[in-house]
């Protein structure tokens, strides 16, 4: 009888669970069903209509410290895009520390500044052209562009106004340039109305992506020792009643060695909720190009204008369903262009059917 309750005792001893931290998991789910003029996937004209399934799964950890503080963790993947943020801590994998001095994050995590210009500057149809042009370079901060680290401090809030430095550690790309820079954003909110400012500066980074107004207009794959990207901005939003108002203006600068090439953009939108459904409707302009220095400096006749919007109709609490459209009008030396269609002249446009929902 001892041996058997000793071995009942070794038994529960071995299975029994230990205080775990808080553990969640989040994310979405989007279906889009696109048909686009001037696609790169397909021929230089004519209209194409493909795909695309984005699921996003975010796994979030916990600990309360004895001190009072938290350490907390994420890993974020992004499921069927295969070609980027395709495996586990490529979109995020940090590890950070909070309490009321403000938040402390080390490892692999996107910059405020994109995400900003993700949403809600670039909502709704927006982005391509705010956050994820290779023409403008606001740095992701992921894996997958090639660096895979950084140190970022955000503070508490001060009467509405909150701030966040981080710094991106050098580390190897793929053309094994050793990339290193800054991020900083600035954040004032009061009954309604948001001011928004941001800075950001990278050394040495590689990347393949279209130039502003570059000497040739094409596109081109640019090695990262001896290159800087800089960009900085102010935005504003306002919200009254079921309305809302956006705007941002922003210089871009793009350094290849002695040549420099500088672009100013903006936006406006504005957006209506009535009931379950959301009208949203934006118009921008990056400006044509100025070069300086290399063998053909001077203005660029490189310049696009976007119409963006959309609306979404709540089909529940996490759920919407949605009809999103763009129309780019492009200047003659701007090729391929921002949203993805190929190298020509012409206008393209993209409209967009789906579903998206949260958990």
């Amino acid at each position: 009888m001892f041996k058997r309750i000793l071995m009942a005792s070794a038994l529960a001893a071995a299975f029994a669970v230990p205080a775990m931290a808080e553990i969640t998991i989040s994310g979405s789910a989007e279906m889009d069903l696109m048909i686009g003029t001037n696609r790169a996937e397909g021929a230089d004209s004519g209209t194409q209509l493909y795909e695309e399934i984005a699921l996003m799964i975010n796994v979030d950890g916990k600990d309360k410290l004895d001190n009072g503080d938290i350490l907390s963790w994420r890993l974020a993947q992004k499921v069927q895009t295969d070609w980027r943020y395709n495996g586990w801590g490529e979109r995020e994998a940090w590890i950070g520390y909070e309490g009321g001095w403000g938040n402390l994050r080390f490892g692999n995590q996107f910059t405020d500044n994109y995400l900003f210009m993700d949403w809600p500057i670039g909502m709704s149809g927006a982005g391509n052209m705010t956050a994820d042009s290779g023409t403008l370079l606001v740095w992701t901060g992921a894996k997958g562009e090639g660096m895979g680290g950084s140190i970022r401090y955000a503070s508490p809030s001060f009467s509405g106004v909150d701030f966040s430095a981080q710094y991106v550690l050098g580390s190897y790309a793929a053309d094994g340039a050793n990339a290193d820079g800054w991020d900083l954003f600035l954040h004032g909110g009061w009954n309604g109305f948001d001011l928004n400012a941001g800075y950001q500066v990278l050394n040495n980074r590689a990347y393949t992506q279209v130039a502003i107004g570059n000497d040739t207009g094409n596109y081109i794959n640019v090695k990262g020792d001896g290159n800087k990207t800089e960009m900085y901005y102010v935005a504003a939003r306002y919200k009254f009643g079921d309305f809302n108002l956006r705007g941002m203006w922003r210089h871009n600068d793009l350094t290849e060695g002695s040549v420099s090439t500088e672009a100013d953009q903006w936006l406006i939108g504005g957006g209506y909720t009535f009931g379950k459904n959301s009208l949203v409707l934006s118009y921008q302009q990056v400006m044509d190009a100025d070069v300086s220095g290399g063998a053909n400096p001077g203005s660029r006749d490189s310049g696009v204008q976007q119409i963006a919007g959309d609306w979404k109709y709540s089909l529940s609490k996490n759920s919407v369903f949605f009809v999103q459209g763009r129309y780019h009008m492009y200047d003659s030396n701007l090729s391929p262009h921002q949203d993805g269609s190929v190298a020509s002249a012409s206008n393209s446009f993209r409209l967009t059917v789906g579903t998206w929902t949260g958990f």
